[in-house]
């Protein structure tokens, strides 16, 4: 009996240094698989259409929906980011550098528009606090961006191995889900309840708010770059974050690009960037929300909204994503919660395979 126990402490010590090794050999690549996997739900129904066209052929469904993904996503993100950490250092550097860029040039306007309405406003603090923010504020993005844009070679490798990731996960996603199963203490049923629920929370988060985000913020950033407000990589991504601001949303940055516009170009240019936020943003909710939303989980924007800043602050610009990612895996282990602490006991037991991969 003691050399039974002497056994299973060694046994646990070495599985307990071999996973805290294996962990630090990961870190590195975390984000390239946690995005792979968010990628390989959101896309789990493409994949699946692609592989009953093929018949099966999970190898080549595989390939095609990589590509796919690819080239919907992947391809247009990179683009935007390389014009956004470009956009970020223009203006970083009128900021810093320049006292008589552009941006300066547009707070004197706003000074002055203010002083010819109310001649006794002391605008100076104002100022003063516009543009540390800016420099502030842009100076962190482009702290966080500078990881990403620091080598070609690096960010190359780091795309090729999330799309390699993402195939095997489109592939062998029902064998990676049925090696938790059986490796978990719970029962069958609660395990596929747990990843049941973590898939549709993840579908309901990203494609529900995020993606509905994203596009407001691309519409935003239209919108101003159209009605010749500076920056609108910059202004569309902001307005993107503050989409998930409940309520109030891109009005956020829509309505101070208004004052901009109607300062610098007149009523009738400030009216069409009314009409345009209103038409093409404002109703982004209602067209899209009811297709997009899974009806079935139920996160407050409020909490999304918060979750997304943290992520920012914690992962850098992958936290966007992860961090809502993280809220609702922790409201699916919450909603679950009640159902194991009663205790009881499924008729199905363990199985070598989980009903959905994937």
């Amino acid at each position: 009996m003691n050399h039974h126990r002497v056994q299973l402490v060694f046994f646990s010590f070495v599985i307990l240094v071999a996973i805290v090794i294996n962990f630090f050999v990961f870190l590195p690549y975390v984000s390239i698989l946690f995005l792979a996997l968010v990628f390989a739900i959101l896309f789990d129904p493409l994949y699946r259409f692609v592989l009953n066209i093929f018949g099966g052929r999970g190898t080549l469904a595989s390939l095609i929906t990589v590509v796919v993904v690819f080239l919907v996503i992947v391809g247009p993100i990179s683009f935007l980011g390389t014009l956004l950490f470009q956009e970020a250092s223009d203006l970083y550097v009128t900021l810093v550098a320049s006292g008589n860029g552009g941006v300066n040039q547009s707070i004197g306007a706003i000074h002055k528009s203010i002083q010819s309405i109310s001649p006794g406003t002391n605008t100076a603090l104002l100022e003063g606090d516009i543009q540390l923010y800016l420099e502030k504020g842009l100076g962190w993005l482009l702290g966080h961006f500078s990881v990403f844009f620091s080598g070609i070679l690096k960010i190359t490798f780091g795309l090729f191995l999330m799309l390699l990731a993402l195939f095997y996960f489109f592939r062998d996603g029902r064998t990676f889900i049925s090696n938790i199963v059986d490796l978990s203490p719970l029962q069958d049923v609660y395990d596929k309840k747990i990843i049941n629920r973590v898939m549709v929370a993840i579908n309901s988060v990203v494609r529900g708010h995020l993606v509905i985000g994203i596009v407001q913020g691309s519409l935003v950033g239209l919108g101003f770059f159209l009605f010749g407000v500076p920056s609108p990589v910059i202004w569309g991504t902001i307005a993107a974050v503050a989409s998930l601001v409940p309520t109030i949303g891109t009005s956020l940055v829509v309505i101070p690009g208004i004052i901009f516009v109607f300062i610098s170009g007149g009523p009738l240019m400030a009216l069409g960037l009314g009409l345009w936020g209103a038409i093409a943003v404002g109703l982004i909710d209602n067209l899209l929300g009811p297709m997009l939303i899974n009806r079935g989980t139920h996160i407050h924007p409020f909490l999304i909204l918060i979750s997304a800043l943290g992520g920012l602050a914690m992962f850098g610009p992958i936290g966007f994503l992860a961090g809502p990612v993280l809220l609702s895996l922790l409201f699916a282990l919450l909603d679950i919660y009640p159902v194991i602490m009663r205790g009881r006991n499924p008729k199905r037991g363990k199985s070598s395979r989980s009903s959905r991969p994937i």
